[in-house]
């Protein structure tokens, strides 16, 4: 083993097995200390179904997905959510489009602070309905089979997050 002294800083002599046992307890620490880092949101999980349409229209199995013609020349996905025993209606909406054979994103970036609808009756889902998700390339994605992934995060905690797939076509109607 070699030897050598740090003379700059100290009269101690420093072992490159000292340097390699302070390396790795140096690692272990930063290791526990990103362990134990929140992964995510801490207050309660609400549930949430995330679906198309101006009005909510759920997202069946191997569903069709409308890509709309925008009137100023973008193309986009009308996306509608509805989330259950929400205490806070306002919150940070995320939405994303990405095409399931390779998880490539397809939409223009989408973080939105938003307010859900308030729910008519006791039980019934709170809603936010008709939000554009920009597809950026439909060459990309018309034909493919494309997962919409939405969730949302309250100032207070609450939070939840959905993914619901089906294959994405030109809508029939220009301007629904």
């Amino acid at each position: 083993m070699s030897k050598w002294k740090l003379s700059l800083f100290s009269s101690r002599r420093v072992t490159s097995d000292s340097i390699r046992r302070a390396l790795c307890v140096g690692w272990l620490v930063v290791g526990l200390g990103l362990a134990g880092c929140p992964g995510g949101p801490e207050g309660p999980l609400r549930e949430i179904e995330v679906g198309t349409g101006r009005s909510f229209t759920p997202i069946e199995e191997d569903a069709t997905l409308e890509l709309n013609s925008g009137g100023q020349g973008s193309q986009h996905v009308f996306v509608s959510l509805r989330a259950w025993e929400l205490t806070n209606l306002k919150t940070e909406v995320k939405l994303s489009l990405e095409r399931v054979s390779d998880g490539a994103q397809l939409s223009a970036p989408y973080k939105v602070n938003l307010r859900f609808s308030r729910p008519t009756q006791e039980g019934e889902p709170a809603k936010l309905e008709g939000l554009l998700l920009v597809v950026n390339d439909p060459a990309e994605a018309v034909g493919r089979e494309v997962r919409i992934n939405a969730s949302f995060e309250s100032d207070d905690g609450e939070h939840g997050t959905d993914s619901r797939s089906g294959t994405l076509q030109w809508a029939q109607n220009a301007f629904p």
